[in-house]
């Protein structure tokens, strides 16, 4: 029950206790008063008639009008005369109904006030004994009257007392609607602080909460810190600080796995020719320089493309993996020349040399292939000598680059007039085999093609289509789940959630289909959550609102941002195939899981693991914490 529904309630017992209490007491007062009135007035009245008919000629018919006259005055309720002989003389009552005082008012308030009595005499003789008693009915009247205006008093007072008392809550208790809030954000995994309110008994629990929300966020961030820490040690060349080659070759086959704009781009080889012999010329502490410098100089590149990795593949090579980038060769060039400026200011001058070797990728090649003709075109690189940059060309049937920007806009545009896009459909399933939710990436139909989301998507951001597309997919997740059993997964863009008005637009096409909102699951990519972290908090909150699960896919290149999921509200997170790679027989990986998925749990989230293909990985995927997973391995099984 509300405090305003208990303040009123009190109110209604307080002043209706109040009242009867008042109603009792100042009735019997008044009562008492009138009734001796009333006595008062008999007994003067009594007298004076008497007085009067014994100073009057006794004749009988005179002191019969008399009486009569004295009665019809309307006062009275009866007047008696009884002769010495105990006969009446003359009698006059008033039999009306009293009108004013309803029933139970007077039978629970009786007036009885003794009539007034006095002889009536001629001289000595003794004529009769006169008995009057006036009406009650005014006195009545007057007591009801009384008890009417007490009542409407104290309605007053109460229907004052309530709106005041009801002002006053508000004014109390609007830092409670903080605090609501508040433990509302604790129970969706938001652990957000809120300023103390003034209210002593408010600021203890809001301290508290606080206190609870801060020591979260803290454990995340300390987490976050040496999980960092602890993917340094295991995947990160301690020289360079840049990934080794295990862990970048994984990302690498991960990527061309992907369902999306990331799985196209490019990847650059850059070789330090003849590093024994710069050993030789230049001193070790030199060379050692030389690769700390070329490592920080990467990682500053990445700093400003933060969707990009690189890596030590060797002694000597060293790979950049930029997805989505659109001029290869002008991008090498410039890493090219700040790795030689870095040379010349260590003195190496022409002793330096970084051919080069570039080539584009495409979802659905194999990395094998990649990686070969890029060493095919380094080769060639380093045989033409110095820092010659080989273009190596990709499979033109591998992409969908093969088509026109032209042709892309114009199929496109038809696609969404047509509806030409639809929902594949994959198993995520916890480790007993229960179906979490079919994750469902987008697939586009022209003429007799099918092109998976890798082909399209870069063509899709190009055009700025980006919102119009996850428009279409919601609105087909929303077909799929009429199927009343159905829970369906989607992804989102990162430039949908930065957009204001596609968080409205979902927020309404939600509410008006409540019932299929709570068994859609919603997730953006980790670049995505981090490029656009407020508009990401405002989408997670607005999707709490409808019951839409939240989550995060790719989890695990930022690891040292896990820290500021703690306010989101999200419900799970998605771990990325690069770290679920062998992670039967890679040990540090494993140790890199364990922690991870400690810290997800912590914060009440579910561990999904993505890209599972062997038995023997989905078999250690229990011990490591996970709670669910997707792949081919999961399709199996649920075939």
């Amino acid at each position: 029950m509300s405090l305003y529904k208990q303040l009123w309630l009190a109110v209604v017992f307080i002043v209706t206790a109040s009242f009867i209490g008042s109603f009792a007491v100042s009735s019997l007062s008044a009562k008492g008063y009138l009734q001796e009135q009333l006595r008062i007035k008999n007994a003067d009245n009594t007298s004076a008639l008497a007085l009067s008919l014994s100073q009057s000629d006794p004749d009988p018919v005179l002191i019969e009008l008399m009486l009569s006259a004295q009665f019809d005055t309307g006062h009275y309720q009866y007047i008696r005369l009884i002769g010495p002989d105990g006969k009446v003389l003359v009698e006059r009552m008033d039999q009306q109904e009293l009108v004013e005082a309803p029933l139970w008012f007077t039978q629970l308030f009786p007036i009885n006030a003794a009539p007034g009595v006095a002889q009536v005499q001629n001289g000595w003789q003794q004529l009769g004994t006169l008995s009057i008693k006036s009406h009650a009915r005014y006195a009545y009247t007057e007591l009801w009257s009384s008890t009417k205006r007490l009542l409407t008093y104290f309605l007053l007072q109460a229907l004052v007392l309530g709106v005041l008392g009801s002002l006053a809550i508000r004014v109390i208790t609007k830092p409670l609607g903080e605090v609501v809030k508040q433990a509302r954000a604790i129970g969706e995994r938001r652990f957000i602080t809120t300023p103390e309110p003034a209210t002593l008994e408010f600021k203890a629990v809001v301290s508290s909460m606080n206190t609870l929300s801060t020591r979260i966020k803290d454990m995340l961030q300390q987490e976050a810190g040496r999980l960092e820490m602890l993917r340094q040690e295991m995947q990160v060349d301690q020289v360079t600080g840049l990934l080794n080659r295990k862990p970048l070759l994984n990302l690498l086959s991960t990527t061309l796995e992907r369902d999306d704009a990331r799985a196209s781009g490019t990847i650059i080889i850059l070789r330090i020719s003849d590093l024994q012999a710069l050993n030789e010329l230049k001193s070790r502490v030199v060379i050692d320089a030389l690769l700390v410098r070329f490592g920080t100089a990467i990682n500053e590149l990445l700093q400003q493309q933060k969707h990009w990795s690189a890596g030590r593949l060797n002694g000597s090579d060293f790979a950049i993996v930029a997805p989505e980038d659109e001029n290869p060769e002008q991008m090498c060039h410039n890493i090219q020349q700040t790795l030689l400026n870095i040379g010349r200011e260590l003195q190496l001058d022409d002793a330096l040399a970084l051919p080069a070797a570039i080539t584009s990728y495409s979802s659905g090649e194999s990395s094998s292939a990649v990686l070969a003709r890029l060493n095919k075109a380094l080769l060639t690189s380093q045989q033409k000598g110095h820092s010659t940059i080989t273009l190596a060309p990709c499979d033109p049937d591998a992409s969908a680059g093969s088509d026109t920007r032209l042709d892309w806009a114009v199929q496109l545009r038809q696609s969404f007039q047509q509806h030409h896009f639809s929902l594949a459909c994959y198993p995520v399933a916890t480790l007993s085999g229960e179906l979490i939710h079919q994750e469902s990436p987008v697939r586009l139909q022209i003429d007799q093609q099918r092109y998976d989301a890798a082909q399209f998507l870069p063509w899709i951001n190009r055009l700025d289509l980006a919102l119009e597309l996850d428009r279409e997919v919601i609105t087909l997740a929303l077909a799929q789940l009429a199927e009343p059993t159905a829970k369906i997964g989607i992804n989102l863009s990162p430039q949908s959630i930065a957009d204001p008005r596609f968080i409205d637009w979902i927020l309404q096409t939600l509410r008006a289909q409540q019932d299929k909102a709570s068994r859609l699951w919603i997730e953006i990519p980790e670049y995505g959550v981090y490029q656009h972290l407020e508009g990401f908090r405002t989408l997670c909150q607005q999707l709490k609102i409808v019951g839409c699960q939240v989550g995060i896919k790719h989890l695990g290149y930022e690891i040292s941002q896990i820290g500021q999921l703690h306010d989101l509200g999200l419900d799970y997170v998605k771990i990325d195939a690069s770290l679920i790679r062998d992670i039967d027989s890679n040990v540090a990986n494993q140790a890199l899981l364990r922690a991870l998925c400690m810290i997800v749990h912590s914060i009440g989230l579910i561990a999904i693991a993505e890209g599972v293909q062997k038995e023997t990985e989905w078999g250690i995927l229990g011990s490591l914490g996970l709670d669910g997973a997707t792949g081919p391995i999961v399709t199996h099984f649920q075939q």
